[in-house]
């Protein structure tokens, strides 16, 4: 009983520091902003051009795509809960 009593206490506390909280949202989307207009800077783009904004803007669509990349991965994994593991053989019938 002890066991499964640690074991949702555990859980509930995983569960709990998976969340962020809006002011922790907005935090790291000002520092993406932040290091995404740096590194405009860098490549050499003048703030308030028009070629700045168009790299800020290629930047947040790189990023989108990547997080587009990591659900479909997710998504087409194979779960660990069915399917091929070692010693699995599908049934047969002779």
């Amino acid at each position: 009983m002890r066991i499964l009593q640690g074991g949702l206490a555990v859980a509930l506390l995983l569960a709990l520091a998976a969340c962020a909280s809006p002011q922790e949202e907005s935090a790291r989307m000002a520092a993406q902003q932040q290091a995404d207009e740096a590194e405009c800077e860098k490549l050499g783009f003048t703030p308030g051009s028009e070629a700045f904004s168009n790299c800020m803007l290629k930047l947040k669509e790189i990023r989108a795509q990547e997080e587009n990349t990591r659900a479909l991965r997710r998504a087409n994994a194979p779960s660990p809960w069915w399917g091929p593991y070692p010693g699995y053989r599908p049934y047969r019938y002779w």
